[in-house]
């Protein structure tokens, strides 16, 4: 009778966390169908918010006094990265902030910048690629992953989310601090979603990516399984959902290497302003980026990565002029 008792109380503790896991999945595809709804269109572009930031805050008095603790975490975690930054031979200017309006992580001007002023200048260091990998804390893991013929762009997957969970102890922790947390794209549809997402007019390029992307994560994660997760130490048993961060913030803050050979990299602040289409600035990931115009202060500072509207739906989960709201 005590055995049957404690089957059935671990079974109803494993259907409570596939409940959870269940309403947790429901909020987030949920919320990309509500976004996709959104018609809101400002100016001469759609804002984007970009792979750095927290997501939505919160509404309500609750959500007001999150937001206030929000927005004084956010400022210490940008003063902290200002000067990581700038102590590795890069230039931010003054003039920049970061704030959350309308739910919403961006960039902003805190005072008047002429047009030419230097926004920011990237040093050659601060890139976030498979040659940091080699030489990190970890680095006899990925020469070994590297003579195994991993896959390029998983080992700077494993390199993000190896050093995500170093925390303070990582080089890259005041950059780390900066980044979303959570996604909220076509990566967590499900597949009657996916079909739904299909069947709406305009949308085929985004079903077709969204396709894509599950398939390449897939392929990334059983060979994880298969050939790394076994010899690996402790530091690199990742679950799925660690992967799976890993995997968007690469996909949505990464730059592909100019040889055209599919390898990617990460390179601080590049990814931090949201994206705008049609935006004065153009991203950039190297040399120094000038302002295109005169920015008054209050201002948001955005860039237009040169994303098509297809990849921003896919990539992002939000609602581009191509593909409007979901009608059922």
């Amino acid at each position: 009778l005590g055995g049957w008792s404690s089957r059935m109380a671990k079974t109803a503790h494993l259907l409570l966390h596939v409940a959870v896991i269940l309403l947790a999945s429901g909020i987030v595809t949920g919320q990309f169908f509500v976004n996709l709804g959104d018609k809101q269109k400002q100016g001469g572009g759609t804002d984007v918010a970009s792979g750095s930031g927290s997501g939505d805050v919160a509404a309500g008095d609750q959500g007001a006094a999150t937001q206030s603790d929000q927005q004084a975490q956010l400022q210490e975690d940008w003063t902290a990265f200002v000067k990581w930054f700038r102590s590795n031979g890069g230039i931010i200017s003054s003039k920049l902030t970061v704030k959350v309006r309308n739910g919403r992580q961006g960039v902003y001007f805190k005072e008047r910048m002429r047009r030419g002023e230097t926004i920011v200048s990237f040093p050659r260091n601060l890139r976030l690629d498979e040659k940091t990998a080699m030489k990190g804390k970890a680095g006899h893991v990925f020469q070994r992953l590297k003579q195994d013929k991993c896959y390029p762009d998983l080992m700077v997957i494993l390199h993000v989310v190896h050093e995500d969970k170093l925390g303070k102890d990582s080089f890259w922790f005041p950059y780390f601090k900066l980044l979303r947390r959570q996604y909220n794209n076509i990566m967590f549809l499900t597949e009657p979603q996916m079909k739904t997402l299909l069947r709406r007019p305009g949308c085929e390029n985004t079903y077709n990516l969204g396709v894509m992307m599950r398939r390449t994560f897939n392929n990334f994660y059983e060979w994880y399984k298969k050939n790394i997760e076994p010899w690996a130490p402790p530091e690199f048993q990742f679950t799925r959902d660690e992967i799976l961060w890993g995997f968007n913030t690469l996909v949505t803050c990464g730059w592909g290497q100019q040889n055209g050979n599919g390898d990617k990299l990460m390179v601080p602040f590049s990814d931090i302003p949201n994206h705008r289409r049609e935006s004065a600035q153009k991203a950039s990931n190297r040399g120094f980026i000038s302002a295109a115009k005169e920015y008054q202060a209050g201002e948001e500072l955005t860039f237009d990565y040169g994303l098509l509207n297809d990849a921003v739906l896919a990539y992002y989960g939000q609602p581009t002029p191509d593909c409007r709201g979901l009608k059922r």
